[in-house]
């Protein structure tokens, strides 16, 4: 199952942006790799400004960090696509600049992963 874990100061994720964020993402997900919606889990978490840093410095306000736990097995045009379109998916969900938006895809093998208290096997 595709999981993304999205962090972000409480105030960027305000009222309605987390429904919208979650729906963009898991649309842009599904939308790229032809997984079904159904299959995508986003978990959200709030970030306090004192608690995140670049470089040794306070994180901009609005900075949104995207962390995605994919599949392994796709092509490296499909994993540049889905990370330029996670980006775009905070975007239009938040209103924040693309500059304040930092995407990590990681590709997770079927052997390390346990669904539903259930170990994932190759297909």
């Amino acid at each position: 199952m595709p999981t993304y874990l999205v962090r972000a100061r409480t105030e960027t994720l305000g009222p309605g942006r987390r429904a919208r964020l979650a729906e963009n993402l898991t649309t842009a997900h599904a939308d790229t790799t032809g997984t079904s919606p159904g299959l995508v889990q986003i978990l959200i978490e709030d970030v306090q400004g004192r608690d995140h840093f670049i470089g040794g410095r306070l994180a901009p306000t609005g900075s949104v960090f995207v962390r995605g736990h994919v599949p392994a097995g796709a092509d490296e045009a499909t994993m540049r696509a889905l990370a330029g379109a996670a980006r775009d998916a905070v975007v239009s969900a938040t209103d924040v600049a693309a500059e304040l938006v930092w995407v990590y895809l990681s590709e997770l093998a079927p052997e390390g992963v346990v669904e539903a208290g259930t170990p994932h096997t190759r297909v």
